[in-house]
């Protein structure tokens, strides 16, 4: 009988690294997700980034100088 609950338990067990494995690797998933956002945010802000407002408040700024 020992046999049979042994094997419960180990299969039990089996259970759960497979479940706490996925889990591990859909947290280290969102990681590098939020890694590569964070990646793509701070080459977004080294770029040179010209809005239309930006343009309008330089050449408003130019004719003020005139």
């Amino acid at each position: 009988m020992t046999n049979f609950v042994d094997q419960l338990r180990l299969a039990e067990r089996a259970k759960e690294d497979v479940y706490f494995a996925r889990i591990d690797r859909e947290l280290i998933e969102a990681l590098h997700q939020h890694e590569r956002i964070d990646q793509l945010a701070h080459a977004g802000k080294t770029q040179p980034n010209t809005t239309s407002e930006q343009i309008i408040d330089t050449e408003a700024g130019q004719e003020a100088d005139k």
